[in-house]
């Protein structure tokens, strides 16, 4: 009995690029929407939940991961 070939769970550089992008892009979108609905103290509490994270990236881009 010959089994079919599994499916590659291999992604590619391109495609991660585009779930990156898209992930981005439904953030704005969602920040967007959210000043439009709430005005600007939704915008500021995003900008202040993003503190943490922007800190984060930098730590690991200065370590070079």
């Amino acid at each position: 009995m010959t089994h079919a070939p599994a499916a590659q769970t291999e992604t590619s550089p391109a495609s991660i690029e585009r779930t990156i992008l898209m992930a981005v892009a439904l953030f704005v979108a969602l920040v967007a929407l959210a000043t439009w609905t709430w005005g600007l103290p939704a915008l500021a509490m995003i900008a202040l939940a993003c503190v943490p994270v922007m800190y984060a990236v930098l730590l690991l881009i200065t370590v070079g991961k």
